[in-house]
């Protein structure tokens, strides 16, 4: 008994670590998540930034085409709300989530984690139109203020723009592309089924309810101890021990 109590203290230290390092990972992963949310959520201010301005300095001439004047106004809202949105999106995820992670109940981080990753193709969409758009209305801007052949020249270079950051988006994509099932998950660990104390001694193996296992399990602990506690230790005591009784002794002896 006191060999299979060592054994399911050993097992719930053991399966203790393995939550304590599945939770450090996922820390790591949340860590990844608010970096790049911050990054993207700061390359959106800076474009909305740029929108505003060209609503607010940008003049559109008087003699020009009502389909260009029209396309500049309504492509740079576009990319104002667009990138608007975006910071929105990656400071609510960021505040929240990492709230959620490091305050939540147990089973938080996980969840935490999950949102965040499953938030991403809304964020980066987002930015995406917020960048087109941006580009759209430069064009614009170059037939409004140039000449045709400036023009011209400029907008191609623009249109290359747009379609090259398509390619290579999809190239990337394609390129780090993974199977979902594959992912290494630690559900079992840090989910809400696994969290809970009853559910760890169901998976250490131990039978009866939470009070009787828990009594095992310190039953155990105190044997470890007492195993692996130094014989000069012991002696050391029980060596002081027998001086305070002597001690003791002699003191009502001689009163």
């Amino acid at each position: 008994t006191k060999l299979g109590a060592m054994l399911a203290a050993d097992k719930l230290l053991l399966t203790s670590t393995i939550r304590k390092n599945a939770t450090e990972l996922k820390g790591k992963e949340l860590e990844l998540h608010k970096t790049n949310f911050d990054a993207v959520g700061t390359q959106a201010a800076v474009l909305a930034g740029f929108a505003i301005t060209g609503l607010c300095e940008f003049h559109v001439p008087e003699k020009a085409h009502p389909v260009l004047s029209g396309g500049f106004y309504v492509f740079s809202v576009i990319a104002l709300v667009a990138n608007l949105r975006c910071v929105s999106l990656t400071t609510c995820i960021t505040v929240l989530g990492t709230g959620l992670a490091l305050r939540g109940p147990d089973g938080s981080m996980i969840k935490a984690v999950e949102g965040m990753y499953t938030s991403r193709y809304s964020v980066f969409m987002t930015f995406g139109v917020g960048v087109m758009s941006a580009l759209v209305t430069s064009c614009f801007i170059c037939w409004l203020l140039m000449e045709l052949v400036p023009s011209v020249i400029c907008s191609s270079l623009l249109l290359w723009a747009m379609v090259s950051t398509a390619r290579f988006y999809r190239h990337y994509s394609a390129l780090f592309a993974f199977n979902e099932e594959h992912t290494v998950t630690f559900d079992d660990i840090l989910g809400s089924d696994g969290v809970s104390n009853d559910a760890l001694l169901r998976q250490l193996g131990i039978d009866g309810n939470a009070e009787a296992a828990d009594q095992t399990t310190q039953a155990g602990r105190a044997t470890a101890r007492g195993a692996f506690e130094p014989p000069g230790r012991r002696h050391a005591l029980m060596g002081l021990a027998r001086i305070l009784g002597l001690v003791l002794q002699y003191i009502p002896a001689k009163t």
